[in-house]
């Protein structure tokens, strides 16, 4: 009889203990998994609500929440009154409270991130309608962050500068979150950055750091805007440095259209006469700053130009360039290839 009633007991006790597991599991998850497994994701539409709460009610109503009575106590107890931006948002089924109230709060619209393809040579303007038309942030925005970003101590703030952050958002493949803020997309930009100069530094056994780097990305931009492929970097690199060694004036037609503020396929006289801190036909020595923003092959070139006595390149209008010495032979190729 007793082992009987001790069985009874035991089982009881499991049956208690597997509905208050039951019960804890389903209160966990609610919590921190908030939404209802549908398939695809939810769209969520954002415009008269002010807070989490607010937002939990309408997907009460929607029945998107799995329990919007546990959600509301969580939510009260550990965020309190947490606004949220307006806006459509889009997120998988599966995304955390944490991250659901983060990316409401921030205004992130997506939490699967887009990629992104920022190419060498990019200026940062460039790089704003990039970022836009993949709907990560306006390009307004983004050239808003630009302009006000808190600068790192390795570049140097100067007011002449149409942006102090150009040649320093370094070009390659990244995943944004769409509706990211213009200075989290800036600090990722930053860190890469960061890493390819340490990168350099490891190979090539040369520190960058104070006017030794702004000197650096500015003959690396240039060099990124004048020649197309990587074989002819360290030539060109070479014609502006011994260019600067003799006090002639770099006369890149690169920088004559970053002073322009427009893409044209050919630089006429007149443009040449633009006044402007970055028209090296005006300026002596470096532009103001770099003109767009370098991949690592420029920069290399610009670390360890090649060893050359040439002054003067031309394109051939294939894509490659005619490189000399030689004033007279530079014009020659010029007025057949370029006819003047």
């Amino acid at each position: 009889m007793v082992k009987k009633n001790l069985k009874s007991i035991f089982l009881l006790c499991s049956l208690a203990l597997i509905i208050i597991a039951g019960v804890l599991y389903f209160v966990v998850t609610s919590i921190k998994y908030p939404l209802r497994y549908n398939k695809g994701k939810v769209n969520i539409s954002i415009n008269n609500e002010k807070n989490l709460s607010q937002v939990v009610d309408k997907l009460e109503k929607e029945k998107l929440i799995k329990n919007a009575f546990i959600l509301k106590w969580y939510i009260n107890r550990h965020f309190g009154d947490i606004g949220v931006k307006k806006g459509i948002y889009s997120f998988s089924n599966n995304i955390t409270l944490d991250n659901f109230e983060t990316y409401l709060k921030t205004g992130i619209k997506d939490d699967e991130p887009v990629k992104v393809l920022i190419p060498e040579g990019y200026d940062i303007e460039h790089i704003g309608t990039v970022l836009e038309k993949k709907g990560i942030i306006s390009s307004a925005d983004f050239l808003e962050s630009c302009k006000n970003y808190e600068l790192p101590d390795f570049i140097k703030a100067d007011s002449e500068r149409r942006y102090n952050l150009e040649g320093y958002l370094f070009p390659d493949t990244y995943e944004f979150l769409k509706g990211s803020s213009g200075k989290a997309i800036i600090d990722v930009m930053l860190d890469r950055f960061n890493l390819v100069i340490e990168e350099i530094e490891k190979d090539t056994h040369v520190q960058l750091e104070g006017n030794n780097l702004g000197d650096i990305i500015t003959m690396a931009s240039i060099v990124e805007k004048e020649v197309e492929i990587p074989e002819e970097r360290g030539k060109a690199a070479s014609v502006f440095y011994n260019r600067l060694q003799k006090g002639m004036k770099l006369q890149s037609c690169a920088t004559v259209l970053y002073a322009l503020g427009v893409h044209k396929d050919k630089v006429y006289y007149k443009d040449l006469e633009v006044d402007s801190v970055y028209n090296t036909y005006k300026v002596s020595g470096l532009p103001e700053g770099p003109i767009c923003n370098p991949g690592k092959g420029c920069i290399l070139a610009a670390i360890k130009p090649s060893n050359t006595n040439y002054l003067y390149f031309v394109s051939n209008n294939d894509g490659t360039h005619f490189f000399t010495d030689d004033n007279e032979k530079f014009l020659q190729v010029k007025e057949a290839t370029q006819g003047d």
